[in-house]
């Protein structure tokens, strides 16, 4: 059952309230598809920081992550499958599909960001519309009706807080994803640059 200040808020409130749920349907998505053990095995991570210059251990590396689905296991079958170029065209090669996986990882963050951005504009314009009510009542009753003329108010104040209401937890999860993304990237590249560093010794 709808509540009665939702429609008390005026028309705003029906385009917040979808910014809403599509707003936390992406931060639920997204905080589980960015979880640490989807993006980088503890596995994977192990044998690159142990794993001496020696083509047996590349060999062990190669079959864990041929059977691995984290994004690490992606690229390091990429660099293997590199393997017989010349390093700087492994590079290049790895660094295009990084860029591809990188843009999956961001999936949904500029809908998010829309999102924190258009909630306070669509707050503003339940306010407007609140306040033109307001001004509408008082030019057909007058000042002599406090009921008529706080309709206009409520519906200004409802708009205004509800707008900010979605855009707040838009913004800080969106900027919380974001950094969250460039710190499973900045220890992917880490590990990717460790592996081909010993690979092409």
């Amino acid at each position: 059952m709808v509540p009665e200040w939702f429609h008390q808020g005026g028309v705003a409130m029906y385009p917040l309230f979808l910014c809403s749920v599509v707003g936390l349907a992406i931060i639920l998505e997204r905080i589980w598809m960015l979880r640490r053990s989807r993006i980088i095995a503890p596995s994977l991570e192990q044998v690159i920081d142990k794993m001496p210059a020696t083509g047996a251990d590349h060999e062990q590396l190669k079959a864990l992550s041929a059977k691995d689905a984290t994004v690490l296991g992606e690229l390091i079958r990429a660099i293997f499958a590199h393997s017989a170029m010349a390093k700087h065209e492994n590079v290049e090669a790895v660094q295009s599909i990084a860029r591809q996986i990188v843009g999956r990882m961001e999936r949904g963050l500029t809908t998010l960001s829309i999102v924190a951005e258009i909630s306070p504009l669509l707050g503003l314009l339940g306010t407007c519309s609140g306040m033109v009510k307001l001004f509408v009542d008082v030019a057909q009753h007058g000042l002599g009706e406090p009921a008529q003329i706080s309709r206009g108010i409520f519906e200004a104040l409802i708009a205004t807080v509800a707008g900010l209401v979605v855009a707040i937890p838009a913004l800080v999860a969106y900027m919380y994803l974001r950094r969250r993304i460039e710190l499973l990237v900045l220890e992917m590249e880490r590990y990717t640059n460790e592996l081909l560093g010993r690979l092409y010794r």
